[in-house]
C-alpha cells in the first residue's frame, strides 16, 4: 500500500469515538509464510479465510481510518501469501476475495442505464453569510412557525457523485448520478476502489441486523497528491495529462475496462442515506453519518454538528481557511438541516431540497502581470484576445494565460502591457482577468494596440456595431472563411464536434488543414486512410475509429446537419424548427426569406441570414461535396395519426422541471403539434416555467404571455 502524503487531510474520524476493531489480528510477518508442500485443501481454506480477514481489517485501518497498524511490506506479505494459496487452490477463489478487486467485470462496450429509485437531485447555492441566512429564513417561513434547527456542515467534495446499493449487506450496484434521474451502472469500476466495502458488517463487532436493503450516496475523488503523481507518470510516458483531480476521477470511473480503473488511486466519501429497509431507526443526518462509519464506510473528516447559524458560518470559514492544506479538492460546504422529519416536511422546490444548500467558496485568485496579448480568429471571423500572463499558481495549477472575451473588455478594464492583474479561476477551472491592480502600477505599462490586419490571413480588420448601433465590442477579419485559414480550421472543428466526430479534436482539425487533407468541412468525408496512417501518432486503431465516426455521422438527422453548418443566427432550436418545417435541405435551399420568416418563432434576421448562406457560391460547392458523399439531407415525414391539439402554438421552456427532463417535455409538446421556441417574443403563446426560471420568465411577464407552472403543464398534456 502506498504511503499517505497528507494523513491529516485524509483523516476520516469526524472526531467521533473510535469504531473499534473487528477481532484479534495475529502478528504480521514481513515475508509471506511458505506454503507447505503437503498442505490439504481444508488447511488451505482455513488459512485463506484467516488471510482475507486480516487483509480486510488492515484495509479498513488504512483506507477508512487512515491509521495503519502494519507496514506496507507486512501488508504486501499477507497479500502475496493469499494470492499464492489461491493460485495453488483456484477452486477456493471467491468473488469477494481481496485479490479480485483488480479484475472484476472485465471490459464493457457500453454502460447499462440505471433509473434511480430516489432521484439524485441538485443543491441550491449560497455565496455569503447573508445568503445563508436567507436560505434559513425561507425554510422557517415554509414551516410557518419558528424552529430551532440543528445543522450538519460537511465539505463539498469536488468529485463524481455515485450511488451504492446493498442488498442483505452485499454491494449489488453502483451508479453515476447522470442527469439525476438516470445514471450509468459502473459497478465493476466502483468495486475496484478499496474504500468501498463489498460486504457490510459492523466494525464495532455488533451483531445488530444489517439492513436488508441500503442505498447510500457519496463522492468519488482522486487525492491531490495522487493526481500530481499520476500526471507526472503520464508526462513521462508522453501521454495526455488530466486537467484537474475531478476530471481524473471522472475519467477513471468511466473507463470501459475496470482493470484500468483499478490502477487509478481513487477514494470515496459517503454522505447521504437514500433509502434503507431494516437496520436502526435513524432520525438525523448526524446519526446516519455515524451509522455509515459503523458499517465501514468512509466519511469526510471533521463534519460539524451546529446549533445555530453563527456556528455554521464558523465551520464554513474553517473549511475555507484549510482548503489549500487538504489532500482533496473542495469547492464549498454543504449545510443540511439535521432532523429527517423536518427534511420530509420541507421537501423540495424544483430539483433542490429546501433542507440543504451548498455554500460555494470564492473562486481562487492570484495577482500576476500581463506580458502580452495573442489574437485568435474563430469561424465567425471574430478576432479574440488572449492574455499572456507571467506564470502564477492558482489553486495548485500554474496559470499562463486567461480569457479576455473581446476587445470591449480590454477597453473597459483599461488594460496595458505589464499591468498587474487580479486573475481568478472561474469555477476553479477557467482563468479570467478580474481587474487591473491600479495601485501596483509602476509607470512602465504600455498601451495595447489592436491588430489592424488579421493575424491569420492579413486582411484588414473592422469593428461592427451592435444592432442598436451603440457598441462595437468585437474585432472582425474582413475576409470570409474560405480565404482565412484560422476561420476555416475552426469551422472544420465546429462541424466535426456537432456531427459527433469526437476523434477530430481542435488540434487534429488544424493539423489536417495544414497537411492539406482538409480544405473545408466537406473534405471530412473524403479522408484517405493510407495518408492518415502515414502521419505520426496515427495508428490503425485510432484512424479506423475516426473514420467510423465520420461514416456514422452521415446518418444524423437534418437538424444536426443544419446546426453543424454554422449559419449565423441558427442555433439548436431554430435548426430543429427548420428541419420540422422543410424536411429536407433541398426544400430549405429553395425557400425565400418570406417562407422562412413565416415559421412561427423564426425571426426575419435569421431568415435573411439563411438565404444568404445558401446563395454563397463557396457554400454551395462544399454542400455539393457533402451530398455526393452520401450524407443524409432529409428527414422522413412521420405521421403518428394522433390528435394535434396544440398545433399552431409556440411554447418556450425555462427553468428546471421536477418530473420531466427538458427533451422529454419538448417531445411531449411536439407530439401534440406544438412548436418549441428558443426565446420569448410576442409570437410566443405559452412559457412553461420550472424552478430557477430566469430572464425568459421575466420577459414573458412583461409581454403578458401565458405562463404555466409544472402542474398546469401536466394538466395541459392530459387534456
Amino acid at each position: 500500500m502506498p504511503k499517505k502524503e497528507k494523513p491529516e487531510a485524509a483523516q476520516a474520524s469526524m472526531n467521533m469515538e473510535d469504531t473499534g476493531s473487528v477481532g484479534e489480528i495475529a502478528e504480521t510477518p514481513t515475508n509471506p509464510q511458505p506454503i507447505p508442500e503437503n498442505i490439504t485443501e481444508d488447511q488451505a481454506n482455513q488459512r485463506i479465510l484467516d488471510l482475507r480477514h486480516q487483509i480486510e481489517y488492515h484495509n479498513y485501518r488504512y483506507y477508512i481510518l487512515d491509521d495503519p497498524e502494519v507496514t506496507d511490506a507486512e501488508f504486501d506479505a499477507l497479500f502475496r501469501e493469499l494470492k499464492a494459496l489461491e493460485t495453488r487452490f483456484p477452486e477456493l477463489i471467491t468473488p469477494e476475495s481481496p485479490t479480485q478487486r483488480v479484475s472484476v467485470g472485465g471490459v464493457v462496450s457500453e454502460f447499462p442505464k440505471v433509473v434511480h429509485e430516489v432521484p439524485m437531485l441538485s443543491l441550491s447555492n449560497v455565496f455569503s453569510p447573508e445568503g445563508l441566512g436567507e436560505w434559513n429564513e425561507r425554510a422557517l417561513k415554509y414551516l410557518d412557525k419558528r424552529f430551532d434547527f440543528e445543522y450538519t456542515v460537511e465539505p463539498k467534495i469536488d468529485g463524481l457523485s455515485v450511488s451504492l446499493l446493498y442488498e442483505n449487506g452485499v454491494l449489488v450496484r453502483g451508479a453515476t448520478r447522470g442527469d439525476g434521474i438516470t445514471g450509468d451502472d459502473i459497478t465493476p469500476n466502483l468495486k475496484t476502489i478499496k474504500s468501498i466495502p463489498w460486504n457490510l458488517k459492523y466494525r464495532d463487532g455488533s451483531d445488530d441486523p444489517i439492513p436488508t436493503r441500503l442505498e447510500v450516496r457519496g463522492e468519488v475523488y482522486m487525492p491531490i497528491s495522487s493526481f500530481e503523481k499520476l500526471n507526472k507518470e503520464l508526462a513521462e510516458k508522453g501521454e495526455k495529462l488530466f486537467a484537474n483531480p475531478r476530471n481524473s476521477a471522472a475519467g477513471s470511473l468511466r473507463q470501459k475496462d475496470a482493470s484500468i480503473t483499478a490502477k487509478r488511486p481513487l477514494n470515496v466519501f459517503i454522505y447521504t442515506l437514500a433509502q434503507m429497509d431494516g437496520g436502526p431507526d435513524l432520525k438525523t443526518q448526524w446519526e446516519a453519518l455515524k451509522f455509515f462509519e459503523r458499517l465501514g464506510f468512509r466519511v469526510a473528516p471533521d463534519i460539524k454538528l451546529c446549533q445555530d447559524l453563527q456556528t455554521v458560518s464558523n465551520a464554513v470559514q474553517n473549511w475555507i481557511d484549510r482548503r489549500d492544506k487538504l489532500d482533496f479538492e473542495i469547492d464549498g460546504s454543504v449545510i443540511k438541516i439535521n432532523d429527517f422529519a423536518t427534511e420530509d416536511r420541507l421537501g423540495f422546490v424544483g430539483r433542490d431540497p429546501r433542507w440543504a444548500t451548498a455554500y460555494k467558496f470564492p473562486a481562487r485568485e492570484a495577482v500576476t502581470r500581463l506580458l502580452g496579448i495573442t489574437w485568435t480568429v474563430r469561424r465567425t471571423g471574430t478576432i479574440n484576445p488572449l492574455a499572456v500572463l507571467e506564470p502564477v499558481s492558482i489553486g495548485g495549477t500554474t496559470v499562463k494565460s486567461a480569457t479576455l472575451f473581446n476587445i470591449d473588455m480590454i477597453e473597459r478594464l483599461g488594460l496595458r502591457i505589464n499591468d498587474p492583474l487580479l486573475v481568478k479561476r472561474a469555477g476553479d477551472v477557467i482563468p479570467n482577468v478580474v481587474k487591473v491592480m491600479d495601485e501596483r502600477r509602476t509607470g512602465e505599462e504600455t498601451p495595447i494596440e489592436l491588430p489592424a490586419t488579421c493575424p491569420s490571413c492579413g486582411a484588414p480588420t473592422t469593428r461592427r456595431p451592435d444592432e442598436d448601433g451603440t457598441n462595437d465590442p468585437k474585432l472582425y477579419c474582413t475576409n470570409d472563411p474560405y480565404h482565412c485559414p484560422f476561420q476555416m480550421k475552426d469551422w472544420i472543428f465546429f462541424f466535426s464536434a456537432v456531427r459527433g466526430v469526437d476523434g477530430m479534436g481542435e488540434r487534429i482539425a488544424h493539423r489536417f488543414y495544414d497537411e492539406g487533407f482538409l480544405k473545408d468541412y466537406g473534405d471530412l468525408y473524403y479522408l484517405d486512410r493510407e495518408k492518415l496512417l502515414a502521419l505520426d501518432r496515427f495508428g490503425e486503431k485510432s484512424t479506423d475509429k475516426l473514420l467510423k465516426q465520420i461514416e456514422d455521422s452521415k446518418q444524423k438527422p437534418l437538424d444536426n446537419l443544419l446546426m453543424a453548418l454554422g449559419i449565423p443566427h441558427v442555433g439548436v432550436k431554430s435548426a430543429e424548427m427548420l428541419a420540422n418545417h422543410f424536411h429536407s435541405l433541398a426544400n430549405l435551399e429553395a425557400a425565400d426569406v418570406e417562407a422562412i420568416a413565416s415559421i412561427k418563432g423564426m425571426g426575419r434576421v435569421a431568415a435573411q441570414s439563411i438565404v444568404e448562406f445558401f446563395q454563397n457560391e463557396n457554400n454551395q460547392a462544399v454542400l455539393k461535396k457533402v451530398k455526393e458523399a452520401g450524407v443524409r439531407t432529409e428527414d422522413p415525414i412521420e405521421e403518428d395519426g394522433g390528435p394535434k391539439p396544440l398545433a399552431g402554438k409556440t411554447f418556450v421552456l425555462t427553468g428546471n422541471l421536477v418530473n420531466y427532463g427538458r427533451k422529454q417535455a419538448e417531445e411531449l409538446l411536439k407530439r401534440r403539434g406544438a412548436t418549441i421556441g428558443s426565446s420569448v417574443s410576442k409570437n410566443t403563446d405559452y412559457v412553461i416555467a420550472g424552478a430557477e426560471a430566469g430572464s425568459k420568465l421575466t420577459k414573458a411577464q412583461q409581454l403578458g404571455i401565458n405562463i404555466l407552472d409544472e402542474d398546469a403543464f401536466t394538466r395541459l398534456l392530459q387534456d
